[in-house]
């Protein structure tokens, strides 16, 4: 069984569960790329940004498994530079997925009344003196997490629901089906702090003791609030404009 994952600290906490080396082969790869590989991959499941279901409506989605965030800890945090007086330019920088591209052009709109322009950072730290949004774990190796305002909050405050950063995904319904059966359970008391606590990341020690203090709000089994919080998101871009129609998502 293939698995692709994105290269953050809450997939590998995630990963943490698949022992079994001779059956799952993890692969990891940038978030912008994870839904382009599942069709290059026969039978694979996939952890997508969950936007990308806009342009690839024939993955079928797991009800039950994903990245959900509920409160302060994030994948993404917004940096906002003091002499940086125009707002209408953002730097988009590390990892950067469809839900960074999509939502950031929503939030700024929603919550400041602005028509940001995004830019793409070129060159590791070179938009540092930019305003920026940072996907990703710099945000832990290289970044100062208390002077940021976390992705997550604003959009739980836009939808009023938790926010569901990555789904799983196949285009396969029978080995999504059998990855859930397989792995629900395991995953279902999956604590991330007690998991963290045995990793050797090279982050700063501040982001450490932020994490060790916030990782119990990462959530990998979803209920129901987290499904309700997929459909708010996929109604984001509809209600914006972005899309024509509304997305049915294919759940298993």
């Amino acid at each position: 069984m293939d698995i692709l994952l994105p290269d953050n600290i809450f997939a590998r906490i995630l990963a943490s569960v698949f022992t079994d080396k001779d059956i799952v082969k993890l692969h990891y790869f940038p978030s912008s790329l994870l839904s382009k590989k599942i069709s290059e991959t026969k039978n694979a499941i996939a952890l997508i940004p969950t936007l990308d279901l806009l342009s690839h409506k024939d993955f079928f989605i797991s009800g039950l498994l994903g990245i959900s965030f509920d409160e302060l800890v994030s994948n993404s945090y917004i940096y906002f530079n003091q002499e940086e007086e125009n707002l209408k330019e953002i730097v988009l920088a590390g990892d950067v997925s469809t839900n960074e591209a999509i939502l950031t052009k929503i939030l700024f709109s929603e919550t400041y009344g602005i028509d940001v322009q995004l830019s793409i950072e070129k060159l590791n730290g070179g938009s540092s003196n930019k305003n920026r949004i940072l996907v990703g774990d710099r945000n832990f190796s290289e970044g100062n997490i208390s002077s940021t305002i976390g992705f997550t909050e604003e959009i739980i405050e836009l939808i009023s629901a938790p926010y569901i950063n990555f789904v799983f995904a196949s285009k396969s319904e029978e080995a999504l089906k059998k990855f859930q059966s397989k792995y629900h359970g395991i995953i279902s008391v999956l604590n991330p702090t007690e998991v963290f606590e045995n990793m050797n990341e090279n982050f700063l020690m501040a982001s450490k003791d932020y994490l060790a203090e916030n990782l119990q709000h990462v959530v990998f089994n979803f209920d129901e609030q987290d499904l309700e919080g997929i459909k708010r998101l996929l109604e984001l871009p509809y209600y914006h404009g972005i899309i024509k129609d509304m997305i049915d998502v294919k759940f298993v």
